[in-house]
């Protein structure tokens, strides 16, 4: 099949770096899709998403394109997103329904592997979350990344305990993508 493009889709659970990845990518010249989100921004975040009301999904409906639901939250990014990004941070959920409607871009999945004892470091003096919402959001990921890591349902998998070797690993990657 030939492609129209390459989109590389970043994949890891919550404090494993896609964000500061993803920022030192886009430093670089990379475009990165930011998705919409329902949820509201958090404390210290960045400009990770375009956020919305939930009330304000149904505008898109025709133009979505990947989709997930994490609680009560809903994220999701449209056609012309996918086509204008480089990169995406996307979680499993996400890549199984972008793969299933999307037939003509090539998708590199690289996984950003971090344990959960680092994950929650992280979390807790890093992003100076409370315990329970660290629980939440770990509990609310579990089920759909042990799917995802017992399926190998990646390309790549890249630890990252040191943001700047990851990230040279990863753009590397998707030289290496991008030129096949």
């Amino acid at each position: 099949m030939k492609y129209i493009k390459t989109l590389i889709l970043l994949v890891g659970q919550s404090c494993s770096g896609k964000d500061s990845i993803a920022s030192l990518l886009e430093k670089d010249g990379y475009k990165i899709l930011k998705s919409y989100a329902t949820r509201p921004m958090r404390d210290r975040e960045g400009n990770t998403h375009i956020f919305i009301k939930p009330k304000d999904v149904y505008q898109y409906k025709n133009e979505i394109i990947a989709y997930t639901k994490i609680g009560n939250y809903e994220y999701f990014s449209t056609k012309q997103q996918l086509f204008d990004a480089d990169v995406y941070i996307i979680d499993p959920r996400g890549v199984k329904y972008l793969k299933s409607k999307v037939k003509n871009i090539k998708f590199v999945v690289i996984y950003i592997n971090v344990s959960e004892e680092e994950r929650r470091r992280r979390a807790r003096n890093i992003r100076k979350d409370n315990e329970n919402e660290i629980i939440k959001r770990f509990e609310g990921e579990k089920e759909q990344f042990d799917e995802f890591k017992i399926n190998a349902e990646f390309d790549y998998s890249v630890k990252n305990y040191d943001v700047k070797k990851a990230f040279r690993i990863i753009k590397n990657i998707i030289v290496e993508e991008m030129n096949e």
